[in-house]
This record gives C-alpha cells, structure tokens and sequence, in this order.
C-alpha cells in the first residue's frame, strides 16, 4: 500500500527537495551553506525501496538460518540499517571502492553480489562469494 501511495503522490516525472545542511564537514569538502537541492524520479524511489526490502528479506533469512544453526560462527545481521546500504550505494559509482570490518552482507548486496551467493558464502559453501572461506 505505501508503494502505490508513493507513486500516485509523484505524477510528475521528478520531484525536487530542500535538504537544509546544519552541519559541517570534516577533512572534506561540505555541502556548503544554506539548503541543498536534490532531485530524484518515482522510479529512483522505488528503486531504492525495492532494494531496501531485499536486503531485509536476505537478513531475516540468514537470521532464520543462524538461530537453525546452519550458519556456524559469527553472523552479525544487518536489518533495520538497509536505508544506510542503500544510500551509500546511491551516492557511489560501481567503480568505487567500498571497505567494512563486518555487518557487510547488505553493501555486498547492493555492490552487485547476488543473494544465493552471499548465502552460499555464510553456509560455507564453495559457490559462495570466497569459495565458503570468509563467512
């Protein structure tokens, strides 16, 4: 029901926001001062929800499979912060670089890893993303 809410509410093609910045950057160039303009499609949207709820789905899976003890050791899940995969994914080119210590099932994800291997990788098994080596 929110989907179609979302796209009956955006009949234009773009819609543009008003983001007003109260902050500063740090050892980096900042948004500058005042409001920054950002413009996106119901498609982008839509496109963002879609992912959002496919890592959660992957997540519930793998939370399932951890509690069935089919994934052995650590699995440290990632539901609830889908929106900060998403949206960093949304301001990276496919070219960029992407470095994290764990909680990574959702940016390899949204990388462009295809769920049944990223699974394969947590059961340890050797169609997995690192051959089932890396958990």
């Amino acid at each position: 029901l929110r989907v179609s809410a979302l796209a009956r509410s955006m009949s234009s093609e773009t819609a543009s926001f008003a983001i007003k910045v109260p902050y500063e950057a740090h050892l980096c160039d900042g948004p500058g001062e005042g409001n920054v303009e950002v413009e996106t499609t119901k498609e982008e949207l839509l496109g963002f929800h879609e992912e959002m709820y496919r890592v959660r789905r992957m997540e519930i899976a793998c939370d399932t499979e951890y509690k069935a003890r089919n994934i052995r050791g650590f699995c440290h899940l990632y539901d609830g912060q889908e929106a900060v995969a998403s949206g960093l994914q949304a301001g990276l080119d496919k070219t960029d670089n992407v470095i994290s210590t764990y909680r990574c099932h959702a940016l390899q994800l949204v990388r462009g890893d295809s769920v049944s291997s990223i699974l394969a990788e947590l059961f340890g098994l050797e169609q997995g993303s690192s051959m089932g080596k890396g958990g």
